[in-house]
């Protein structure tokens, strides 16, 4: 056999070990993948059942009758409302160096 023969046969192992070691890396890559894909349906799951249990929770009618019920409180009769004045902001005053 000839030099060029073994190198030729050489090449020829290098790229049938290298195709072997890329279609395996494929694969668990594939693997990965589709178990990424499942853990993302999951959480997509889990987040639709926490949006709805917040909506639930969140419901006026409840809070209304947890504050009522737990924390004895209630909504205010007339006498007991009392309304603040507006907020006016005060003008801006002239700085006290001011040229005149």
């Amino acid at each position: 056999m000839s030099l060029r023969h073994v190198w030729l046969l050489m090449a020829l192992l290098g790229s049938a070990i290298a195709v072997v070691m890329t279609q395996h890396q494929a694969r668990k890559l594939y693997i990965r993948l589709h178990d990424m894909q499942e853990q993302t349906r999951k959480l997509e799951v889990e987040r639709t059942e926490l949006q709805l249990e917040q909506s639930t929770l969140s419901a006026h009618g409840r809070v209304e009758a947890a504050g009522r019920e737990r924390l004895g409180m209630a909504i205010p009769t007339g006498p007991q409302i009392q309304t603040l004045p507006d907020a006016v902001t005060p003008a801006p005053s002239a700085p006290s160096g001011a040229a005149r």
